[in-house]
């Protein structure tokens, strides 16, 4: 599809235009639109070339679409299509009328369009000339009825609309603002030829005065924004009208002609135009120069404030991010803190990992090794290992409060049980013992003095049963501390487990039960086989949080990252029993990170803080067992990941 002469001879009318991309040209294609434009399949006797778009493809319909012009704003209807036309992704009723905004998308068939206007509402910066007396009343009426165009004002104009069709694509594909503000470096000064500087004031917040982002000069100088001169005059000009400037002769304007900055830099002609949009100023863009006092016209001004108006959307768009990225990172650390608080012994260990696990990361990127050179992580990677890192316990919600909090093999209600027991069966022993002696006294009538020797070798032997329970209570209060590595079960124990004593309902009462002696008995840490299934559904109740939750693209492998921290290389980890490249490098990172804040936070009451190099060597062991990424832990040495820690 070729339409370069059918702009050129209409473009005298032009106040829209349609960037049309996907229909099978190599780059973009303009066509400008006057008061009534059709799209379809085939060319129309009935219509002239400069009001049909004709896009050859089988599905589009011979009259597929229309966009008309009504008063200001223009407005597209489907023709009652066969395939339908989609403005934002939404399927138009044939035969109604869908208002269109400036840079509108929509689709016929492959065919993407995007919609462009030229007609800016006066409050968003139409120019406004403060030379040779020129209003922005005026200046309005000159560009929405143009005079006769000359074949070269005919050129500028078609060069015109591609250019900003250039800043539109350019700009739109932009993810952060210092890319931006580059991208709109470069456009000025490709734009306008004699421009020697160009500077950029941008707000924080509304209504706060502008502060300089960017100062370049053509040759590529570099200066420092906080340094830059600006005419106070000029810039509250802009900013408070929302009007674009453009000084001819600076030198010799009345308005300018005394300002310090501007004569000690010499500036003899200058731009300046409001990033405007939904009237809200973000800030300003100046173009100057000092060596042409009739550099600009009053069709670069028009030139960069469309520049301007593309370039207020993407700011916007970043501004927006920027505060959607903060409300979520301010909802993840909430949630963060909310879940750690109701164990306030292992507060702040979300935190720490994930500032272990970036900090990794970092370092994994940096790091030149063979093993790992082929490894590079993006920003937007970074944030998808810092938000699964925060988020890796969540589902700890789910976990009761008992199991949660247990400090040691026994819970603190069983233990106190345990220790009633045993006062119990020291009451029991007493009493079977003297119940004893009054029976041999009844039976056989003992003189005095054969009553106290027997009652003595009674006490006697109640103080060696006594005696024997406290060893039995000592080796169960050792055994329920938990141990960090696996140990065997005590032999004491099992003596406990096989003693019995004299209660009143049973003669041989046990003093500890089966389920007690299992949990004693446990080889490492402090939960029994039950307890540890739910612990360890926690993994798989994060998982079931996280993917409820509309992650973007970006941060889409959070939920997968968090899933797998429990994971091992040779398939011994949990939920799922990955193996090997099943489990990601991200997840792989997150899991030593995990590990490490476990075996070094603060003293907890069911196990003590090790030492560094302790830890290190645990984790060592776990890396030569085939648990863990090798290369990745060297890197974690290496980079002493650990000394950074983020807190909330």
């Amino acid at each position: 599809m070729d339409n370069t002469t059918t702009f050129a001879e209409s473009v005298g009318g032009v106040t829209a235009y349609l960037e049309v991309t996907g229909d099978g040209s190599a780059r973009p294609v303009v066509f400008p639109i006057h008061d009534e434009v059709v799209i379809g399949r085939d060319p129309q006797d009935s219509l002239a070339s400069d009001k049909f778009l004709c896009i050859p493809e089988h599905t589009v319909s011979r009259r597929h679409a229309r966009i008309r012009r009504r008063g200001d704003g223009y407005f597209v209807e489907d023709l009652h299509s066969f395939n339908g036309t989609f403005v934002l992704g939404e399927r138009l009723t044939p035969g109604s009328w869908h208002p269109l905004h400036d840079g509108d998308e929509f689709s016929v068939a492959s065919a993407q369009i995007v919609f462009h206007s030229l007609v800016v509402p006066a409050q968003d910066s139409m120019p406004t000339i403060i030379a040779k007396a020129v209003d922005a009343t005026e200046f309005t009426r000159m560009i929405g009825t143009p005079p006769v165009a000359t074949h070269g004002d005919v050129q500028r104009t078609v060069q015109k609309l591609h250019a900003m069709a250039q800043v539109s694509i350019a700009l739109g594909a932009v993810k952060d603002r210092d890319t931006l503000i580059e991208k709109i470096m470069n456009f000025i000064f490709d734009l306008f030829p004699l421009a020697e500087r160009a500077f950029i004031l941008l707000r924080k917040n509304e209504g706060e005065a502008p502060v300089p982002v960017a100062a370049r000069r053509r040759d590529g100088t570099i200066e420092d924004p906080d340094h830059v001169k600006i005419s106070r005059t000029i810039v509250g000009e802009v900013l408070d009208r929302k009007q674009s400037i453009l000084s001819v002769d600076t030198l010799s304007d009345r308005h300018f002609s005394s300002q310090v900055s501007i004569i000690s830099q010499a500036i003899r002609s200058a731009m300046c135009v409001p990033l405007v949009i939904g009237g809200e100023c973000l800030g300003l863009i100046q173009v100057d120069t000092s060596s042409d006092p009739h550099a600009f016209k009053e069709q670069d001004l028009e030139m960069l404030t469309g520049v301007c108006a593309e370039a207020a959307v993407a700011l916007k768009n970043f501004q927006l991010y920027s505060e959607i990225e903060n409300l979520l990172d301010g909802f993840v650390r909430a949630s963060v803190q909310a879940i750690e608080e109701r164990d306030p012994v292992t507060a702040g260990h979300s935190f720490r990992v994930a500032g272990y696990a970036e900090h990794l990361a970092m370092a994994v990127d940096r790091d030149s090794g063979a093993a790992l050179r082929h490894v590079n992580f993006t920003h937007d990677q970074l944030r998808e290992i810092r938000y699964a890192a925060l988020l890796h316990d969540f589902g700890k919600v789910g976990v009761r409060e008992h199991v949660l909090r247990k400090e040691k093999k026994l819970h603190h209600a069983d233990m106190r049980m345990l220790e009633q027991r045993f006062l119990y069966a020291r009451a029991c022993l007493e009493r079977e013992a003297y119940r004893q002696l009054a029976e041999l006294h009844g039976e056989h009538e003992l003189s005095m003095a054969e009553f106290r020797d027997v009652k003595r070798q009674v006490e006697q032997d109640l103080h060696e049963e006594f005696s024997r329970l406290d060893g039995f209570l000592a080796s169960i209060r050792h055994a329920n501390e938990p141990a960090i590595s696996f140990t065997e079960c005590p032999p004491d124990l099992q003596k406990v487990l096989d003693y019995a004593y004299p209660a009143l309902d049973d003669p041989a009462a046990p003093l500890l039960n089966e389920f007690e002696f299992s949990a004693l008995c446990i080889a490492k840490g402090c939960l029994t086989a039950d307890e540890r299934r739910q612990i360890e559904a926690h993994v798989a109740d994060s998982y079931s949080f996280l993917i409820l939750i509309p992650w973007t693209r970006d941060l889409g492998g959070v939920p997968a990252i968090a899933h797998g921290h429990h994971e091992k290389l040779d398939g011994s980890g949990y939920p799922m029993g990955l193996h090997g490249n099943q489990i990601s490098m991200q997840t792989r990172i997150l899991t030593i990170c995990d590990i490490y804040d476990a075996l070094t936070a603060g003293d907890r009451p069911y196990k003590k803080a090790l030492p560094l190099e302790r830890a290190l060597d645990l984790i060592a062991m776990e890396c030569r067992a085939g648990h863990l990424d090798q290369r990745l832990f060297d890197v974690f040495v290496a980079s002493k990941s650990w000394l950074v820690a983020e807190h909330p």
